[in-house]
């Protein structure tokens, strides 16, 4: 029987579920946590279009004042599409923005997303050795919402780069390489083209590289860093990306090691915050049928208990995860078993105390 860790206290998560199969994923991790034996203290909110339906914003100034006192953050996907309630600018604290993730993002200055792709045996990826983290700056570039209608018929959307912006993330995918013994940090770029933007995110990225000099520093153009992610997967380390560049970089990576079901993903900034969810989207196809795979949910909690310093349970959880899709006799669909999220879940926690 592995020893589960015991505490008298307990650590503060608020979870917001989300929309889709954000609910049924957040019950599915709870119970995957709990297995570990450590001690939390769960406060949910409803979040997203469901509580939109019912308040008019998908996010609400009691929401904000939650992050404020809880400070880690569980949560679930949710609905962002081309109509509908969560599109309608979101209004809180004076400023407007996009959507109530980028709310998030912007209100607590989360700006480095980490979003880890590793091969997992056991999953259909043909990649095996697949070892990719994604450093993504999360508050600037083409996702700030500063887009005008130049006339009826043309569109301009500002991309912003910042001295500030750039080099905090850029020092942040440093420390994160040299705290989990990572050996490169490859700074994705299109200089040769964005000359001012991206020549000013290298610049920091450069400066930053200076300070870290057991850390070998590189630099790639985003076009043919993508071929070569798919080409030689095994040959990168550490991927630092501007928002968007980061975005598209990262799905390829979840891409390369069996899809988005398996990529978790954390947002970190400097104010003692941190929000941990998975990467995928709200899946509505498959809602309210058991069918999504926890995975992502799951190594995404996995980096929380990093977060609130549980580094063994951590550890645990992680272990019983590889265990469970490495058997194939208690995974969903995607994976090639015929088991529903929560039975995947009870198998992890089943592992847990194994």
């Amino acid at each position: 029987m592995r020893q589960t860790l015991r505490r008298f206290s307990s650590h503060r998560v608020l979870c917001l579920a989300g929309d889709g199969v954000g609910p049924e994923l957040l019950s599915a991790t709870k119970l995957a946590l709990q297995a570990t034996g450590v001690n939390f203290s769960f406060k949910d909110m409803d979040f997203g279009n469901t509580f939109a339906l019912q308040n008019g914003s998908p996010i609400s100034e009691d929401h904000v004042q939650a992050v404020e006192k809880i400070g880690c953050v569980l949560k679930g996907p949710i609905d962002i599409t081309a109509s509908g309630s969560t599109t309608k600018p979101v209004e809180l604290r004076g400023q407007c923005f996009s959507s109530a993730n980028q709310a998030l993002r912007k209100l607590f200055q989360l700006y480095a997303n980490v979003r880890p792709a590793k091969y997992l045996e056991g999953t259909r990826s043909k990649f095996p050795g697949t070892d990719i983290v994604v450093v993504r700056e999360n508050t600037e570039g083409m996702y700030t919402g500063e887009e005008v209608h130049e006339s009826k018929d043309s569109i301009v959307a500002t991309r912003r780069i910042t001295r500030q912006g750039a080099l905090r993330v850029a020092t942040f995918a440093f420390e994160f390489a040299r705290a989990h013994g990572r050996k490169k940090v490859t700074a994705a770029h299109k200089a040769n083209v964005l000359r001012l933007s991206d020549s000013l995110f290298l610049d920091c990225c450069r400066q930053a590289a200076s300070n870290f000099t057991d850390i070998e520093y590189t630099e790639q153009l985003c076009d043919s860093l993508l071929t070569g992610m798919v080409l030689q997967p095994e040959c990168w380390d550490i991927i630092l990306c501007e928002n968007l560049f980061g975005d598209l970089v990262s799905d390829l990576a979840a891409g390369l090691v069996g899809g988005l079901g398996l990529a978790p993903s954390a947002l970190y900034g400097d104010g003692g915050v941190a929000i941990f969810e998975p990467a995928h989207g709200s899946a509505p196809d498959i809602a309210g049928q058991d069918r999504a795979n926890p995975t992502s949910m799951l190594l995404s909690a996995s980096r929380m208990l990093q977060f609130l310093g549980e580094h063994t349970a951590s550890k645990m959880l992680e272990e019983a995860l590889e265990a469970v899709i490495r058997e194939g006799k208690d995974t969903t669909p995607d994976l090639g078993g015929i088991a529903g999220t929560q039975q995947m879940a009870a198998a992890v926690a089943k592992k847990i105390h194994a």
